[in-house]
Protein backbone atom coordinates (compact mmCIF):
# COMPACT_ATOMS: atom_id res chain seq x y z
CA UNK A 1 0.00 0.00 0.00
CA UNK A 2 1.45 3.36 -1.02
CA UNK A 3 1.70 6.29 1.38
CA UNK A 4 0.35 9.77 0.70
CA UNK A 5 3.74 11.41 0.09
CA UNK A 6 7.39 10.54 -0.50
CA UNK A 7 10.46 12.69 0.00
CA UNK A 8 12.04 11.74 -3.33
CA UNK A 9 11.34 9.93 -6.58
CA UNK A 10 13.84 7.28 -5.49
CA UNK A 11 11.72 6.55 -2.41
CA UNK A 12 8.58 6.47 -4.55
CA UNK A 13 10.13 4.10 -7.10
CA UNK A 14 11.21 1.77 -4.31
CA UNK A 15 7.74 1.85 -2.73
CA UNK A 16 6.01 1.06 -6.05
CA UNK A 17 8.51 -1.74 -6.60
CA UNK A 18 7.61 -3.25 -3.22
CA UNK A 19 3.86 -2.86 -3.87
CA UNK A 20 4.13 -4.61 -7.26
CA UNK A 21 6.97 -6.98 -6.34
CA UNK A 22 8.67 -5.88 -9.57
CA UNK A 23 11.51 -3.56 -10.71
CA UNK A 24 10.41 0.04 -11.40
CA UNK A 25 11.85 2.94 -13.40
CA UNK A 26 10.54 6.51 -13.45
CA UNK A 27 11.40 8.62 -16.51
CA UNK A 28 10.74 12.18 -17.60
CA UNK A 29 8.79 12.97 -20.77
CA UNK A 30 11.99 12.70 -22.82
CA UNK A 31 12.74 9.19 -21.52
CA UNK A 32 15.59 10.27 -19.28
CA UNK A 33 15.89 8.20 -16.12
CA UNK A 34 14.86 10.00 -12.93
CA UNK A 35 14.69 7.13 -10.43
CA UNK A 36 14.66 3.35 -10.24
CA UNK A 37 14.05 0.66 -7.66
CA UNK A 38 16.33 -2.21 -6.76
CA UNK A 39 16.06 -5.34 -8.86
CA UNK A 40 17.17 -8.93 -8.85
CA UNK A 41 19.51 -10.47 -11.39
CA UNK A 42 16.44 -11.45 -13.41
CA UNK A 43 16.09 -8.23 -15.43
CA UNK A 44 16.42 -7.36 -19.13
CA UNK A 45 19.02 -5.58 -21.32
CA UNK A 46 16.79 -2.52 -21.90
CA UNK A 47 16.54 -1.79 -18.16
CA UNK A 48 20.27 -2.28 -17.62
CA UNK A 49 21.13 0.02 -20.55
CA UNK A 50 18.67 2.64 -19.27
CA UNK A 51 20.22 2.66 -15.80
CA UNK A 52 23.80 2.76 -17.11
CA UNK A 53 23.11 5.47 -19.69
CA UNK A 54 20.55 7.35 -17.54
CA UNK A 55 18.22 7.34 -20.55
CA UNK A 56 16.20 4.82 -22.52
CA UNK A 57 18.16 3.55 -25.55
CA UNK A 58 17.11 5.19 -28.81
CA UNK A 59 16.44 1.79 -30.41
CA UNK A 60 13.88 0.98 -27.69
CA UNK A 61 12.11 4.34 -28.06
CA UNK A 62 12.04 3.96 -31.84
CA UNK A 63 10.47 0.50 -31.59
CA UNK A 64 7.86 1.67 -29.08
CA UNK A 65 6.88 4.53 -31.40
CA UNK A 66 6.64 2.20 -34.40
CA UNK A 67 4.41 -0.16 -32.41
CA UNK A 68 2.31 2.83 -31.18
CA UNK A 69 3.04 2.06 -27.53
CA UNK A 70 4.04 5.66 -26.75
CA UNK A 71 0.90 6.93 -28.49
CA UNK A 72 -1.31 4.51 -26.53
CA UNK A 73 0.28 5.53 -23.23
CA UNK A 74 -0.46 9.18 -24.03
CA UNK A 75 -4.06 8.40 -24.98
CA UNK A 76 -5.11 6.66 -21.75
CA UNK A 77 -4.94 7.15 -17.99
CA UNK A 78 -4.85 3.46 -17.04
CA UNK A 79 -1.78 1.18 -16.89
CA UNK A 80 -0.91 -0.44 -20.21
CA UNK A 81 0.25 -4.06 -20.55
CA UNK A 82 3.08 -4.21 -23.10
CA UNK A 83 4.31 -7.43 -24.66
CA UNK A 84 8.03 -8.12 -25.03
CA UNK A 85 10.14 -6.61 -27.81
CA UNK A 86 13.08 -8.98 -27.62
CA UNK A 87 14.73 -7.43 -30.67
CA UNK A 88 15.55 -4.35 -28.57
CA UNK A 89 16.07 -6.20 -25.28
CA UNK A 90 12.68 -5.39 -23.77
CA UNK A 91 10.81 -8.04 -21.77
CA UNK A 92 7.08 -7.88 -20.94
CA UNK A 93 6.19 -4.60 -19.25
CA UNK A 94 3.38 -2.66 -17.63
CA UNK A 95 3.58 1.12 -17.87
CA UNK A 96 1.59 4.27 -17.20
CA UNK A 97 2.01 7.88 -18.29
CA UNK A 98 2.41 10.58 -15.64
CA UNK A 99 0.19 13.48 -16.72
CA UNK A 100 -0.96 16.97 -15.87
CA UNK A 101 -4.34 17.07 -17.62
CA UNK A 102 -3.37 15.92 -21.13
CA UNK A 103 0.29 16.97 -20.90
CA UNK A 104 2.80 14.14 -20.54
CA UNK A 105 5.25 14.71 -17.69
CA UNK A 106 6.88 11.29 -17.64
CA UNK A 107 6.37 7.54 -17.36
CA UNK A 108 6.53 4.73 -14.83
CA UNK A 109 7.67 1.35 -16.15
CA UNK A 110 7.60 -2.03 -14.45
CA UNK A 111 9.02 -5.31 -15.66
CA UNK A 112 6.23 -7.89 -15.71
CA UNK A 113 6.33 -10.86 -13.36
CA UNK A 114 5.70 -14.51 -14.08
CA UNK A 115 2.24 -14.02 -12.49
CA UNK A 116 -0.21 -11.35 -13.73
CA UNK A 117 -0.61 -8.12 -11.76
CA UNK A 118 -3.76 -7.91 -9.66
CA UNK A 119 -6.25 -5.07 -9.89
CA UNK A 120 -4.96 -3.78 -6.55
CA UNK A 121 -1.38 -3.72 -7.84
CA UNK A 122 -2.38 -1.93 -11.03
CA UNK A 123 -4.31 0.54 -8.87
CA UNK A 124 -1.12 1.13 -6.85
CA UNK A 125 0.75 1.83 -10.09
CA UNK A 126 -1.88 4.39 -11.06
CA UNK A 127 -1.65 5.98 -7.61
CA UNK A 128 2.13 6.06 -8.01
CA UNK A 129 1.71 8.09 -11.20
CA UNK A 130 -0.42 10.63 -9.32
CA UNK A 131 2.18 10.87 -6.54
CA UNK A 132 4.98 11.29 -9.09
CA UNK A 133 3.05 14.07 -10.81
CA UNK A 134 3.75 16.58 -8.03
CA UNK A 135 7.49 15.98 -8.07
CA UNK A 136 7.72 15.98 -11.87
CA UNK A 137 5.86 19.30 -12.03
CA UNK A 138 8.47 20.80 -9.71
CA UNK A 139 11.30 19.32 -11.79
CA UNK A 140 9.63 20.57 -14.97
CA UNK A 141 9.32 24.11 -13.63
CA UNK A 142 12.98 24.13 -12.64
CA UNK A 143 14.02 22.87 -16.07
CA UNK A 144 11.97 25.53 -17.83
CA UNK A 145 13.65 28.29 -15.81
CA UNK A 146 17.03 26.82 -16.71
CA UNK A 147 16.07 26.58 -20.39
CA UNK A 148 15.04 30.24 -20.43
CA UNK A 149 18.46 31.27 -19.11
CA UNK A 150 20.22 28.99 -21.58
CA UNK A 151 18.16 30.26 -24.51
CA UNK A 152 18.86 33.90 -23.60
CA UNK A 153 22.60 33.20 -23.45
CA UNK A 154 22.48 31.44 -26.82
CA UNK A 155 20.69 34.39 -28.46
CA UNK A 156 23.39 36.74 -27.16
CA UNK A 157 26.05 34.38 -28.46
CA UNK A 158 24.47 34.28 -31.92
CA UNK A 159 24.49 38.05 -32.34
CA UNK A 160 27.64 39.29 -30.62
CA UNK A 161 31.22 38.13 -30.29
CA UNK A 162 32.02 37.21 -26.70
CA UNK A 163 35.44 36.55 -25.17
CA UNK A 164 36.24 32.85 -25.02
CA UNK A 165 36.75 33.04 -21.25
CA UNK A 166 33.23 34.44 -20.76
CA UNK A 167 31.67 31.77 -22.96
CA UNK A 168 33.46 28.94 -21.16
CA UNK A 169 32.52 30.42 -17.78
CA UNK A 170 28.84 30.46 -18.76
CA UNK A 171 29.14 26.94 -20.17
CA UNK A 172 30.37 25.82 -16.76
CA UNK A 173 27.43 27.49 -15.00
CA UNK A 174 24.99 25.84 -17.41
CA UNK A 175 26.73 22.45 -17.06
CA UNK A 176 27.49 22.35 -20.80
CA UNK A 177 30.68 20.55 -21.81
CA UNK A 178 32.69 22.57 -24.38
CA UNK A 179 32.70 21.00 -27.86
CA UNK A 180 35.60 19.69 -29.87
CA UNK A 181 34.31 20.16 -33.40
CA UNK A 182 30.75 21.36 -33.90
CA UNK A 183 28.40 23.32 -36.13
CA UNK A 184 25.33 25.54 -35.93
CA UNK A 185 22.11 24.38 -37.52
CA UNK A 186 18.73 25.96 -38.28
CA UNK A 187 15.49 24.13 -39.03
CA UNK A 188 13.05 26.60 -40.58
CA UNK A 189 9.33 25.87 -40.63
CA UNK A 190 6.73 27.46 -42.90
CA UNK A 191 4.82 28.82 -39.88
CA UNK A 192 5.74 30.13 -36.44
CA UNK A 193 6.85 27.47 -33.96
CA UNK A 194 4.05 26.86 -31.45
CA UNK A 195 4.66 25.70 -27.85
CA UNK A 196 3.41 22.26 -28.90
CA UNK A 197 5.91 22.03 -31.77
CA UNK A 198 8.68 23.36 -29.51
CA UNK A 199 7.99 20.54 -27.04
CA UNK A 200 8.13 17.98 -29.83
CA UNK A 201 11.39 19.36 -31.21
CA UNK A 202 12.91 19.30 -27.74
CA UNK A 203 11.68 15.73 -27.28
CA UNK A 204 13.22 14.49 -30.54
CA UNK A 205 16.47 16.30 -29.85
CA UNK A 206 16.69 14.72 -26.41
CA UNK A 207 15.94 11.12 -27.38
CA UNK A 208 18.34 10.99 -30.35
CA UNK A 209 21.85 9.82 -29.54
CA UNK A 210 23.69 10.62 -32.79
CA UNK A 211 24.87 14.14 -31.90
CA UNK A 212 25.30 16.09 -28.68
CA UNK A 213 23.12 19.22 -28.47
CA UNK A 214 25.00 22.03 -26.72
CA UNK A 215 22.47 24.84 -26.94
CA UNK A 216 19.19 25.48 -28.74
CA UNK A 217 16.64 28.26 -29.09
CA UNK A 218 13.47 29.18 -30.96
CA UNK A 219 13.05 32.32 -33.06
CA UNK A 220 9.65 32.63 -34.75
CA UNK A 221 9.88 30.00 -37.53
CA UNK A 222 13.42 28.86 -36.70
CA UNK A 223 14.71 26.11 -34.43
CA UNK A 224 18.38 27.02 -33.89
CA UNK A 225 20.85 24.46 -32.59
CA UNK A 226 24.51 24.22 -31.70
CA UNK A 227 25.43 20.56 -31.99
CA UNK A 228 28.59 18.52 -31.63
CA UNK A 229 29.62 14.95 -32.28
CA UNK A 230 31.96 12.84 -30.22
CA UNK A 231 34.16 12.23 -33.26
CA UNK A 232 37.03 14.64 -33.88
CA UNK A 233 37.61 13.38 -37.42
CA UNK A 234 35.99 15.80 -39.90
CA UNK A 235 34.91 13.06 -42.32
CA UNK A 236 33.24 11.01 -39.59
CA UNK A 237 31.64 14.17 -38.20
CA UNK A 238 30.00 14.83 -41.58
CA UNK A 239 28.68 11.28 -41.71
CA UNK A 240 27.23 11.58 -38.21
CA UNK A 241 25.70 14.97 -38.96
CA UNK A 242 24.09 13.72 -42.18
CA UNK A 243 22.73 10.69 -40.30
CA UNK A 244 21.29 13.01 -37.65
CA UNK A 245 19.60 15.23 -40.26
CA UNK A 246 18.06 12.25 -42.03
CA UNK A 247 16.84 10.69 -38.78
CA UNK A 248 15.46 13.97 -37.42
CA UNK A 249 13.51 14.65 -40.64
CA UNK A 250 12.13 11.12 -40.60
CA UNK A 251 11.01 11.32 -36.96
CA UNK A 252 9.35 14.71 -37.47
CA UNK A 253 7.42 13.32 -40.44
CA UNK A 254 6.51 9.89 -39.09
CA UNK A 255 5.77 10.73 -35.46
CA UNK A 256 4.34 14.23 -35.68
CA UNK A 257 3.46 14.70 -39.38
CA UNK A 258 5.71 17.72 -39.93
CA UNK A 259 7.18 17.84 -43.44
CA UNK A 260 7.09 21.51 -44.44
CA UNK A 261 10.51 22.72 -43.32
CA UNK A 262 14.06 23.22 -44.60
CA UNK A 263 17.34 22.84 -42.75
CA UNK A 264 20.76 24.44 -42.99
CA UNK A 265 24.03 24.22 -41.14
CA UNK A 266 27.21 26.23 -40.85
CA UNK A 267 30.62 24.99 -41.76
CA UNK A 268 32.15 22.73 -39.14
CA UNK A 269 34.34 24.61 -36.64
CA UNK A 270 36.39 24.11 -33.51
CA UNK A 271 36.25 26.05 -30.27
CA UNK A 272 33.52 28.41 -29.07
CA UNK A 273 34.22 31.69 -30.86
CA UNK A 274 33.04 33.34 -34.12
CA UNK A 275 29.49 32.11 -33.47
CA UNK A 276 27.82 35.11 -35.23
CA UNK A 277 29.85 34.33 -38.36
CA UNK A 278 28.78 30.69 -38.23
CA UNK A 279 25.17 31.76 -37.70
CA UNK A 280 25.39 33.97 -40.79
CA UNK A 281 26.50 30.92 -42.78
CA UNK A 282 23.25 29.15 -41.88
CA UNK A 283 21.35 32.22 -43.06
CA UNK A 284 23.20 32.16 -46.39
CA UNK A 285 22.31 28.49 -46.89
CA UNK A 286 18.64 29.18 -46.10
CA UNK A 287 18.43 32.16 -48.47
CA UNK A 288 20.11 30.21 -51.24
CA UNK A 289 17.87 27.17 -50.73
CA UNK A 290 14.84 29.45 -50.88
CA UNK A 291 16.06 31.06 -54.12
CA UNK A 292 17.26 27.80 -55.70
CA UNK A 293 15.06 25.00 -54.31
CA UNK A 294 15.79 22.63 -57.19
CA UNK A 295 19.54 23.14 -57.43
CA UNK A 296 20.09 22.93 -53.65
CA UNK A 297 17.35 20.47 -52.69
CA UNK A 298 19.85 18.00 -51.18
CA UNK A 299 22.19 20.57 -49.61
CA UNK A 300 22.19 21.28 -45.88
CA UNK A 301 25.83 21.90 -44.98
CA UNK A 302 27.42 25.26 -45.89
CA UNK A 303 30.53 23.58 -47.28
CA UNK A 304 28.39 21.69 -49.81
CA UNK A 305 27.18 24.90 -51.46
CA UNK A 306 30.23 24.82 -53.70
CA UNK A 307 30.15 27.65 -56.22
CA UNK A 308 26.96 29.01 -54.65
CA UNK A 309 29.05 30.25 -51.70
CA UNK A 310 30.27 33.03 -54.01
CA UNK A 311 26.80 34.07 -55.15
CA UNK A 312 26.04 36.63 -52.37
CA UNK A 313 29.29 38.50 -53.11
CA UNK A 314 28.80 38.25 -56.87
CA UNK A 315 25.19 39.46 -56.65
CA UNK A 316 26.30 42.47 -54.64
CA UNK A 317 28.86 43.34 -57.32
CA UNK A 318 26.14 43.09 -59.96
CA UNK A 319 23.90 45.38 -57.95
CA UNK A 320 26.69 47.95 -57.79
CA UNK A 321 27.32 47.40 -61.52
CA UNK A 322 30.98 46.62 -60.94
CA UNK A 323 30.71 43.52 -63.13
CA UNK A 324 28.90 43.01 -66.43
CA UNK A 325 29.08 40.21 -69.00
CA UNK A 326 28.26 41.55 -72.44
CA UNK A 327 27.83 38.01 -73.82
CA UNK A 328 24.96 37.28 -71.42
CA UNK A 329 23.40 40.69 -71.97
CA UNK A 330 23.38 40.03 -75.74
CA UNK A 331 21.62 36.71 -75.13
CA UNK A 332 19.04 38.41 -72.93
CA UNK A 333 18.35 40.97 -75.62
CA UNK A 334 17.98 38.18 -78.18
CA UNK A 335 15.57 36.26 -75.91
CA UNK A 336 13.45 39.34 -75.34
CA UNK A 337 13.32 40.23 -79.03
CA UNK A 338 12.58 36.70 -80.31
CA UNK A 339 10.72 35.22 -77.30
CA UNK A 340 13.49 32.65 -77.10
CA UNK A 341 15.06 30.71 -74.21
CA UNK A 342 18.78 30.87 -74.87
CA UNK A 343 19.72 32.15 -71.39
CA UNK A 344 17.65 29.46 -69.70
CA UNK A 345 19.17 26.80 -71.94
CA UNK A 346 22.70 27.99 -71.21
CA UNK A 347 21.99 28.08 -67.47
CA UNK A 348 20.90 24.45 -67.35
CA UNK A 349 23.55 23.35 -69.85
CA UNK A 350 26.11 24.66 -67.37
CA UNK A 351 24.25 23.15 -64.41
CA UNK A 352 24.30 19.67 -65.95
CA UNK A 353 27.91 20.09 -67.10
CA UNK A 354 27.01 19.83 -70.78
CA UNK A 355 24.90 16.66 -70.55
CA UNK A 356 22.45 17.32 -73.39
CA UNK A 357 20.02 14.54 -72.42
CA UNK A 358 19.68 15.84 -68.86
CA UNK A 359 19.20 19.43 -70.04
CA UNK A 360 16.55 18.33 -72.54
CA UNK A 361 14.75 16.30 -69.88
CA UNK A 362 14.79 19.22 -67.45
CA UNK A 363 13.46 21.69 -70.04
CA UNK A 364 11.03 19.14 -71.56
CA UNK A 365 12.36 19.48 -75.10
CA UNK A 366 14.09 17.19 -77.60
CA UNK A 367 17.92 16.87 -77.32
CA UNK A 368 18.23 18.20 -80.87
CA UNK A 369 16.52 21.39 -79.70
CA UNK A 370 19.24 21.85 -77.08
CA UNK A 371 21.97 21.32 -79.66
CA UNK A 372 20.34 23.88 -81.95
CA UNK A 373 20.07 26.43 -79.13
CA UNK A 374 23.70 25.93 -78.13
CA UNK A 375 24.77 26.71 -81.71
CA UNK A 376 22.64 29.87 -81.60
CA UNK A 377 24.27 30.83 -78.27
CA UNK A 378 27.72 30.56 -79.82
CA UNK A 379 26.66 32.50 -82.92
CA UNK A 380 24.82 35.30 -81.10
CA UNK A 381 27.14 35.82 -78.13
CA UNK A 382 30.41 34.13 -79.06
CA UNK A 383 30.25 31.93 -75.95
CA UNK A 384 32.49 28.86 -76.33
CA UNK A 385 32.95 27.74 -72.68
CA UNK A 386 36.45 26.47 -73.32
CA UNK A 387 37.63 26.67 -69.69
CA UNK A 388 36.28 26.00 -66.21
CA UNK A 389 36.78 29.61 -65.02
CA UNK A 390 34.74 30.86 -67.98
CA UNK A 391 31.93 28.38 -67.32
CA UNK A 392 31.90 29.24 -63.60
CA UNK A 393 31.63 32.97 -64.32
CA UNK A 394 28.77 32.44 -66.78
CA UNK A 395 26.93 30.22 -64.29
CA UNK A 396 27.25 32.73 -61.44
CA UNK A 397 26.12 35.58 -63.68
CA UNK A 398 23.01 33.70 -64.78
CA UNK A 399 22.11 32.65 -61.22
CA UNK A 400 22.78 36.04 -59.63
CA UNK A 401 19.48 37.55 -60.77
CA UNK A 402 17.57 35.10 -58.58
CA UNK A 403 19.51 35.73 -55.36
CA UNK A 404 17.72 38.13 -52.97
CA UNK A 405 19.85 41.03 -51.78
Amino acid sequence: MLEATYHSLEDLAEAIGVALSAPITIEDRNHRLLAYSTHTADTDPARIATIIGRRVPESVIDQLWKDEVIQNLAAQDEPLIISARTGVGLNDRVAIAIKQDTEILGYIWSIARSTPFSETELSDLKKGALLAQRQLLAIDMQKKRQEEKTEQFFFELLHEDMPESEILKTFSKLHVAPPGISRLMVIRFSEAITPRLADRLRYLLTIQQTVRPLLYAYDETDFILWISTNDQDAHHERLQFDAFIQSFRQMLAERFNYTNFISASSEVFTGVQSIPERYEETGIVLRLKDAFPFELSTVTRYERLGLFQLLPIFSERLRRRTVRLEEIERLRSYDEKHAASLCETLEWFLHYDGNVKQVASHLHVHPNTILYRMRRIEEEAGIRMESLPERALLYLYLKADRYPL
